[in-house]
């Protein structure tokens, strides 16, 4: 077990006590101390700015005391990959349920379903491609209230290819210049697809740290507000380049009975569409809160 220290330590750096990349910790322990104490489960980094790799530890054993010990991981890390998962489609939507309240939203469609149900995802031969899932992106961020996460695990996957990006975009606002940064602090940034439009901020923050991602993507977000249509291209341009930037991604070779979750708040993802074969995932959305720009952060941090 870890001193508070080495927690702390392992937290600042991604590294344990020993200076290794690989961190053992435990799951939350069982509430009857009659029940065995779980293994402890691995984690690897996978990149200096998201991504872990978490072995050791079956998803099927957990219950709502876990949620904040998955949602802690989920804040420092950004995209988890659990491997080693063998789920069936009810068991899948049971740990959607603990890290947070499923959303009935079907994100290709944009409609409601009655209740919150897995969904697929499935790319077939013949798929228009560039649409959507091969672009850089954020979920439903056109919402008010976009999805604070997205769960995925792979059903079919092709032979070869297929693999999936993601992006820190805490750390592509902190690659740009400290006047770029204050420009963009200020800004917002119409988000829309077809019925759907919500105005955000062009930085979003997070509520618990106050550290700030930029909240733009080339597919969802449409216009800056209070400059003219060619600035608006050229910032939205010039936001967007920075989430394509390998310095600041993660790209994972999907496997078999692996279950990957990320924090759409503050991540884009990529879906590479390199491959001919069928590729057929099933997702799981968690709800979200309001997107909570700078100035709305300072305004709470002042009370």
């Amino acid at each position: 077990m870890w001193g508070k220290g080495d927690k702390r330590q392992a937290r600042a750096t991604g590294r344990c006590a020993g200076g290794c990349a690989m961190i053992s910790c435990s799951p939350s322990p069982a509430r009857d101390d009659r029940v065995p104490r779980r293994a402890p489960m691995h984690i690897e980094r996978l990149g200096p700015y998201l991504g872990v790799r978490v072995t050791g530890l079956d998803l099927r054993d957990l219950t709502i005391a876990d949620r904040p010990m998955i949602r802690d991981l989920l804040e420092e890390h950004l995209v988890l990959f659990f491997e080693g998962q063998d789920l069936s489609e009810e068991q899948f939507k049971t740990y959607g349920q603990v890290v947070g309240d499923l959303d009935n939203l079907v994100l290709l469609s944009n409609e409601k379903q009655d209740e919150p149900a897995v969904q697929i995802v499935e790319m077939k031969p013949g798929t228009v491609r560039g649409l959507y899932t091969d672009s850089w992106h954020s979920d439903a961020c056109y919402l008010e209230r976009p999805p604070y996460a997205t769960t995925i695990k792979p059903v079919h996957l092709p032979p070869i290819g297929g693999d999936t990006i993601w992006a820190s975009m805490y750390a592509a606002y902190e690659l740009m210049a400290e006047p770029l940064r204050r420009l963009a602090d200020e800004l917002q940034v119409v988000q829309a697809i077809n019925r759907f439009e919500h105005v955000h901020p062009v930085v979003r923050v997070n509520p618990r740290t106050g550290r700030r991602a930029l909240y733009v993507n080339s597919v969802f977000s449409q216009r800056i507000l209070g400059v003219s249509k060619v600035e608006s291209q050229q910032l939205i341009d010039m936001f967007c380049t920075l989430a394509t930037i390998p310095d600041v991604q993660v790209r994972y070779r999907w496997t078999p009975h692996t279950v990957a979750i990320w924090d759409n708040r503050f991540t884009q993802h990529y879906a590479v569409a390199d491959y001919t074969a069928p590729r057929k995932m099933h997702r799981l959305t968690i709800m979200g809160e309001p997107v909570l720009g700078v100035k709305d952060w300072r305004a709470e941090a002042a009370e």
